[in-house]
């Protein structure tokens, strides 16, 4: 934790540094607040993003990239998950950056879990990417620890599936009585 809380730190510096200091721009440091960008975007649900777009100078939110890292940074907060697939597939910061998919999908389970409690194998192989197989699938399922049933998964947490009981307790009047009397 302590380590994560430094890297936020020292990647806001580097960010306020730029903004700050517009003269220190050039193209290689454009390229790392686009790398600081898609590596804050791989913390969500983390609002780390959001902080690091925040330190941007409007030069740089102008920039293209910024603008294209901003548009598949809404389409996962916005749970368009098809459509988000499709759109970093035609980026190279996306695909190279080592990580990101398996960060998206992350985050993507996280969302399917606050969302549903079963969801059909196909729905949720639709929003995990293209890419996923049968396996990686099962393999994902296993990793969450969620239960696979035929062709629908459980995504909801066990202690929902119990039933509870409520419990009446019936006291006669003559027991609670003195227990209650305000002398």
């Amino acid at each position: 934790k302590q380590w994560y809380q430094r890297r936020v730190v020292i990647t806001a510096g580097i960010l306020k540094l730029y903004q700050f200091s517009p003269d220190l721009i050039t193209r290689s440091s454009i390229d790392n607040v686009h790398y600081v960008l898609v590596k804050a975007l791989m913390q969500l649900p983390r609002s780390d993003y959001v902080f690091c777009r925040a330190q941007l100078s409007q030069e740089m939110i102008d920039d293209n990239l910024t603008k294209k890292i901003d548009d598949v940074a809404t389409l996962l907060e916005t749970c368009q998950f098809p459509e988000f697939w499709n759109v970093i597939q035609e980026e190279k910061i996306f695909t190279e950056m080592t990580g990101f998919t398996e960060c998206a999908r992350k985050f993507i389970c996280h969302v399917v879990q606050l969302t549903y409690k079963n969801i059909e194998e196909d729905f949720l192989m639709q929003l995990l990417g293209p890419s996923v197989d049968k396996d990686l699938f099962l393999e994902i399922v296993a990793e969450e620890k969620w239960d696979h049933n035929g062709d629908s998964v459980f995504v909801g947490h066990k202690e929902e599936m119990v039933e509870q009981k409520e419990i009446i307790e019936k006291m006669p009047i003559e027991v609670v009585t003195p227990i209650l009397a305000i002398r």
